[in-house]
């Protein structure tokens, strides 16, 4: 999905990268082609490891996301329209 408009003024880099569902998706993957073969999952902790295990291994495969060095600007804007949202929710009339 993309948006004609940029109001949280992202670069394209960004924009692009975060545009999508990829940067779960090869995580998701990478924890699914290492944990497929187990057949019993003894308990929640059981499963906690494993994914740990998988993802420190995957870690040294991981890429930057692109435009990364602008994420300040994607966490200052959620930052911005959390407080406004905060201020509207106090100020509204039940």
């Amino acid at each position: 999905m993309t948006y004609s408009n940029n109001r949280l003024g992202l670069s394209k880099a960004l924009r692009r990268c975060l545009g999508s569902t990829n940067v779960i998706e090869s995580h998701n993957s990478g924890i699914r082609s290492r944990t497929g073969r187990v057949k019993r999952w003894r308990d929640h902790a059981m499963v906690v490891r494993w994914v740990a295990a998988s993802l420190s291994d995957m870690e040294k495969r991981f890429r930057k996301i692109m435009g990364h060095q602008q994420l300040w600007i994607l966490d200052a804007k959620l930052k911005d329209l959390a407080a406004v949202e905060a201020v509207d929710h106090t100020t509204e009339v039940a």
